[in-house]
């Protein structure tokens, strides 16, 4: 609301359905990251703002602002493919470091 658009209109600027903006309005769980990066990019947010959990530091919103303009202008499939890749770092990171 405060950025002045629907939820039709946020539907369209993220490539998501109106249901998945509804859920995520309605607070439902099983929300997938990617979703949450889309809405947060097309509203021009960082993640903490959106899921309202507060900054864990001045560094961590840093990095979340970063990661949000970062996705701004990307696809639907771009995002995607990013999430992917993130996540497959994540998953091996402990056979890689310390």
């Amino acid at each position: 609301m405060e950025k002045g658009l629907t939820q039709e209109r946020l539907a369209e600027k993220t490539e998501l359905s109106l249901t998945a903006i509804q859920k995520v309005e309605a607070g439902q769980g099983g929300i997938r990251l990617e979703t949450l990066i889309r809405i947060a990019a097309a509203l021009g947010i960082s993640l903490d703002i959106l899921m309202d959990i507060g900054v864990k530091g001045e560094q961590y919103g840093i990095w979340q602002e970063e990661v949000c303009l970062l996705f701004q202008d990307k696809t639907a499939s771009e995002v995607k493919f990013a999430v992917a890749v993130m996540d497959s770092i994540f998953r091996y990171k402990d056979e890689f470091l310390d």
